[in-house]
């Protein structure tokens, strides 16, 4: 089945979502064209998620797209901070959920496994327990007693991935560091992705380090 679709058919198919999460990692792999198809929609009130955000999330918080934002760091890396990320967070009128990466990773492997929650240590004794909207619980281990955080599962609606090679059946390999992509899509109701090239079938032998995701 030949899965390729219009940035407007994406568009479209996003329609009453709520929540969307994007791919990558900070300048690295973000699906930019999908970004600005969105900047220019209709869409607005959406709860954007991202593990390591950079101009994706920026781009969307600057055109008034963003309601809410999950995030564990939004930046330009090298080129400094995120201007629009940075006004709201200073002026305070975006909601936001802060989580450290190791906690959001667990958010993610939460929703992938199909479980409310998942129990870890990352996160206690910091602040993003204590923010305002902060969904963390800490609670004693069954087991050993020991305090632990419960992460609840963060499940996006949508997930975005920018990928370098997919095939026409929604197959995708990713060259160099997949980021937390291959658990989001896992975690997600629905994927879509943007491709560097589109191939007949992708190869079976990768000499680099690569990452395969799956259409099933």
């Amino acid at each position: 089945m030949d899965k390729r679709i219009s940035l407007a058919d994406m568009i479209d198919r996003i329609g009453q979502a709520r929540s969307v999460a994007f791919g990558g990692g900070g300048l690295q792999r973000k699906p930019m064209t999908a970004v600005r198809a969105i900047a220019a929609s209709t869409l607005k009130d959406l709860d954007l998620i991202s593990l390591l955000g950079g101009p994706d999330v920026d781009v969307l918080i600057g055109a008034g797209k963003a309601r809410r934002l999950s995030f564990a760091f939004v930046g330009f890396d090298a080129y400094g901070l995120a201007p629009h990320f940075r006004r709201v967070r200073e002026t305070g009128t975006l909601e936001v959920v802060e989580y450290s990466e190791a906690s959001m990773l667990t958010a993610f492997e939460a929703a992938a496994k199909r479980l409310p929650f998942l129990p870890t240590r990352f996160g206690l004794g910091t602040d993003i327990v204590t923010t305002r909207t902060a969904p963390f619980r800490p609670f004693p281990c069954p087991i050993t007693g020991e305090t632990l955080l419960a992460v609840p599962a963060l499940a996006p609606d949508v997930a975005i991935i920018h990928v370098n090679e997919a095939d026409r059946s929604g197959n995708a390999i990713i060259h160099g560091d997949a980021f937390a992509d291959p658990l989001l899509v896992r975690a997600a109701g629905r994927t879509f992705l943007t491709a560097e090239r589109i191939v007949d079938e992708l190869p079976r032998d990768q000499t680099r380090r690569s990452t395969f995701i799956s259409r099933l």
